[in-house]
This record gives C-alpha cells, sequence and structure tokens, in this order.
C-alpha cells in the first residue's frame, strides 16, 4: 500500500450516485463515546469505552438535474438512508459505510453567486465501518453476471458486513449477492440482498452473515433483469468490533 491523494473518489447516498455534485467530505468520522469511571485512589483519569458511532458531512452545489443532488437530499427522510464513500473508484481500494440519519439540508448563497449546501449524516444503530469497494465504482450488469474475484489472501472467522446501492433498474428485478470462495474457483452464497424490482429503486441495504469468510469474495447478480446500476462494499469482521458476528 502506498500514501494517495483524494482525487478520483465517489460517494453515494440513499441509492444516489453523487460523486460529480458533491464538493467536499468535510468528515468521514468514527467518534466513540467515553464513559470516565475514575476512583478517588486513581492518580489519573480512567474511562471505559461506551457507544460506538459514525459521521459523514459533505458540501454540495446545488444541482436539480434528475437523480442528482436536490433531487437526493430535499426530502430529508425520517427513515434510516446509507451513506458509501469510495476512495477512488478501483476494485479492492478502501471504502466507508454508514448506515445514518440525514439531519439537515442546509444552504448559503455567496456574494459570489455561488450557491453551496451543507449535509449532516449521523450513525444510526451502527458506528461507521470501514472495508473494502467490491465493485469499481458504479457497476452495470446487462443481465445476470459474475464478477471477478478480490484476493483477501487469507480467511477469517469473525462475519462480513455488507453495503448495497441499487442506483438504477431498466427492467426487472436482480438479486446481488456476496460469494465467497476458499480457492476461488468453488463458490458459495455469503450474503443475499434482498431482490429490487425495476420501479423500486433506488434501493439501500445492509446485511450481515457470521462466522467464517473464505480468502476470495466476489459480487454476484442473479434473476432476470437489464442495466442494473448498483454499488457494493464489504467489510470483515475482527475481534474488536462492537458486533459480534463470530
Amino acid at each position: 500500500m502506498a500514501k494517495s491523494s483524494g482525487l478520483g473518489d465517489n460517494f453515494y447516498i440513499a441509492g444516489y450516485d453523487l460523486s460529480t455534485d458533491v464538493s467536499a467530505l468535510t468528515t468521514i468520522g468514527s467518534p466513540r463515546g467515553v464513559l470516565d469511571v475514575q476512583s478517588i485512589g486513581s492518580l489519573a483519569a480512567q474511562r471505559l469505552y461506551s457507544l460506538g458511532d459514525g459521521l459523514i458531512e459533505f458540501n454540495t452545489w446545488f444541482d436539480d438535474a434528475a437523480l442528482l443532488a436536490h433531487v437526493a437530499l430535499k426530502g430529508l427522510p425520517t427513515a434510516d438512508t446509507q451513506a458509501l464513500y469510495f476512495r477512488g473508484t478501483a476494485k479492492g481500494n478502501a471504502a466507508a459505510g454508514l448506515v445514518c440519519k440525514q439531519v439537515n439540508y442546509d444552504w448559503s448563497r455567496g456574494q459570489d453567486m455561488s450557491l453551496a449546501g451543507t449535509v449532516q449524516c449521523l450513525g444510526q444503530g451502527f458506528r461507521l465501518e470501514w472495508g473494502t469497494q467490491l465493485t469499481a465504482g458504479v457497476q452495470t450488469d446487462s443481465s445476470a453476471a459474475n464478477s471477478a474475484s478480490i484476493d483477501d489472501s487469507a480467511s477469517t472467522s469473525a462475519g462480513i458486513r455488507g453495503y448495497l446501492q441499487i442506483i438504477d433498474i431498466n427492467s426487472g428485478a436482480p438479486t446481488i449477492k456476496i460469494q465467497h470462495s476458499a480457492n476461488d474457483s468453488s463458490w458459495s452464497d455469503l450474503v443475499s440482498f434482498a431482490a429490487v424490482s425495476n420501479g423500486a429503486e433506488p434501493s439501500v441495504e445492509r446485511k450481515t452473515a457470521n462466522g467464517t469468510v473464505n480468502r476470495y469474495v466476489r459480487v454476484v447478480s442473479t434473476g432476470t433483469f437489464s442495466n442494473c446500476k448498483f454499488v457494493v462494499m464489504y467489510s470483515r469482521g475482527t475481534a474488536q468490533d462492537d458486533e459480534d458476528l463470530s
């Protein structure tokens, strides 16, 4: 691995690709609450970890074209949503996912005529999770397909978290799955996201699987459909995670 800039990054929220509208991601954070538990005999502060959290804040330009920033953000949905940050758009690159609440949609109009918005997304039930891009940015499957795999060098035993955003479907009802393999040849389903029908997109889902995750991982699409545009990231579980998926 090497140092890199943030050139060519992508950002998706609620099944919308806002990569051409977002001007800056000002915070991609995973704050952790702490409990002060010092006793009268302690010589310094003593703390225990409390609740994990997540935060994504971003700036955006006003764009009321179809499926872009104003359409995606103006509704301020009360339901949970999902935000995904992709560091570049290469399969295997780093990514961050957050199940969240979009809590604002604020604008300022500058003297230079600029119209800039700020949006804050706060974690909802899960902390911010760093993982790996399983699609190279937005992937378009014209029909059911098996994608190339990622080699993670070894298997793990603490489960997996998968994030899916379906941006558009021309027709039909695809099902997106994450599969794993010990040998890059024989594959089995690991995470099966819910099928989404044309007209029900944009759509998002976070789903988990427990136990062993084999060395190789890939994304596949199944069902009868045409031209499904989607993004997927995954995060292998570790022993240190708040959520036990062993």
